[in-house]
């Protein structure tokens, strides 16, 4: 397999191509994927000498690791799928169910009901549905993701220089240190015994995600989003020109607002770090009054402004849709008491931060990594813990990248790696728990309930849902969480999250498909 950033960039694409036929006039969706095409084009034919690598044992190992993790998430509904699923499963259905868009109900006069979410990950998936039914579906998403996420850790393990298995056991287990705060904060849930609860409750709304818990609750978002972030970070991108790399640094960010724009708010000020660094002031003085040096940007900028052009276009229709839902127009600060914050902080990645500051304190990752693990948890927008879970998956990618720097090319003495390792192993129980959970839940499944006692045709539709209490007990006697069905029938506030009435909006009246 060869050109793997060029398959990914393919691979975030290409939902948003579905996207724009599906969701925006054919007025407006042609000329977009012409611009994308050209764009795209003009990526694509850039030499990438480094994104290449060899099949061997150990990637064929990596494939089986990556693979049972993605089985142990529920992704496909094949092992035990968390609280979240019932509403990412009531997405997906409607994808398949309804015509793009999803309108749930269009009167002449009065609300129209329409899904206004973050739909591209499922499109392809959807798609295939459309036409071979939901078993299929679930299969062809469990295949898209496993392809995501073998892109992610086969570029990361060329970024940081070392084995694909290296960086794929640290992908599933690197996390903050919820057991600490399980035992030092005890509470009635989560509790350490037995070790399949769900530990990242310990802080109540201030939650850090570990990567396997966003694979598990928020892989539609996680994916993409760390897929961009490596994307963004890698050092072999496909430009060498100051003025391509940017280019593509913005329509890679762009890509992520489209998918996960909560995790692209986090991802923003390393865009920015990036763009500074290929910045050349002094160059670019010193040629501008020489014709050939003149001639050479007026043609590279030629090239380039298709994909500043697109980058634009992603940000701004993306920005439209999402703006239909006034469920995430509630925006400021929340006050938190110092004593939580402070301990909330450094268990969830600030400990780790301070010792590597050894070695990073001049790299400019580290600094901005700080800051936001620092500062993200005072920011509100919308209702519950949404914005500290989602926009803090940026500085915790960076956080094991600064980290795996670290430890991989031995950057600190042995007694300094010594407090590190361990904060891994401590941190890896949280991810431990939550497959220890599936695990549980799909033997029990598969293997003590009899044919009676498994529960596997679909509900009746419901209309609200209770949020998620001890999770190892959610949905008994089946393994899909399933319940919603679709989201035509919902009520209440976390439905608000997914439906909006978008008469009134500038989306519904110029750009959206009728």
């Amino acid at each position: 397999m060869k050109n793997l950033q060029r398959i990914s960039i393919l691979y975030l694409t290409f939902p948003f191509i579905l996207f724009c036929f599906g969701w925006l006039r054919l007025s407006i969706a042609i000329p977009i994927s012409l611009i994308i095409i050209f764009a795209i084009y003009q990526i694509l034919k850039q030499p990438s000498p480094l994104s290449t690598f060899h099949f061997s044992k150990t990637t064929a190992f990596c494939l089986l690791l990556t693979g049972t993790w993605l089985f142990l998430s529920g992704i496909g509904g094949y092992a035990f799928q968390n609280w979240d699923h019932h509403w990412r499963n009531a997405v997906f259905h409607d994808l398949i169910n309804f015509d793009f868009p999803v309108y749930y109900s269009q009167p002449e006069s009065g609300p129209i009901k329409m899904l206004v979410y973050y739909v591209g990950y499922w499109l392809p998936s959807a798609i295939v549905g459309k036409f071979f039914g939901w078993s299929i579906a679930n299969l062809f998403l469990f295949l898209w993701s496993w392809l995501g996420i073998i892109l992610v850790t086969l570029q990361l393990s060329n970024f940081l220089k070392t084995s694909a298995i290296k960086t794929t056991l640290l992908l599933i287990f690197f996390s903050g240190l919820d057991s600490l705060g399980v035992l030092f904060f005890p509470q009635e849930y989560p509790t350490l015994f037995p070790p399949i609860t769900h530990l990242e409750f310990w802080s109540g709304n201030l939650q850090y995600s570990s990567f396997t818990t966003q694979l598990f609750w928020v892989f539609n978002q996680a994916i993409p989003a760390w897929l961009c972030i490596i994307l963004l970070e890698s050092n072999s991108l496909l430009f060498e020109k100051q003025r391509q790399a940017s280019a593509l640094q913005i329509f890679i960010w762009s890509l992520c607002f489209f998918f996960a724009p909560l995790a692209s708010i986090g991802l923003f000020p390393y865009l920015l770090i990036k763009i500074l660094k290929n910045t050349n002031l002094k160059s670019l003085i010193k040629n501008t009054h020489r014709p050939a040096g003149l001639i050479e940007k007026l043609k590279l900028y030629a090239k380039t402004c298709g994909t500043f052009l697109l980058s634009a276009i992603i940000v701004l229709l993306s920005t439209f849709y999402f703006s239909s839902n006034t469920a995430a127009q509630t925006r400021g600060f929340q006050a938190i008491p110092f004593k939580e914050f402070i301990f909330f902080f450094l268990l969830e990645g600030g400990i780790l931060w301070l010792l590597l500051a050894p070695s990073k304190y001049h790299d400019p990752r580290w600094i901005i990594t700080g800051i936001l693990l620092f500062i993200i948890p005072f920011i509100q927008i919308g209702s519950g813990r949404d914005f500290v879970m989602r926009a803090s998956i940026a500085p915790l990618f960076y956080l094991m990248i600064l980290t795996a720097e670290t430890i991989f090319q031995k950057q600190l003495n042995y007694k300094l790696l010594i407090p590190i390792y361990l904060l891994l192993l401590i941190g890896a129980l949280t991810p431990l728990y939550e497959i220890n959970r599936s695990i549980y839940r799909t033997y029990e499944y598969y293997f003590i309930l009899d044919e009676s006692q498994r529960l596997t045709t679909l509900p009746q539709p419901a209309t609200k849902i209770q949020p998620a209490g001890r999770l190892e007990a959610e949905h008994p006697n089946r393994l899909v969480a399933d319940e919603i069905v679709s989201l035509e029938f919902m009520q209440g506030e976390l439905a608000e999250n997914f439906i909006a009435n978008v008469r009134q909006t500038l989306y519904y009246q110029y750009l959206a498909r009728r």
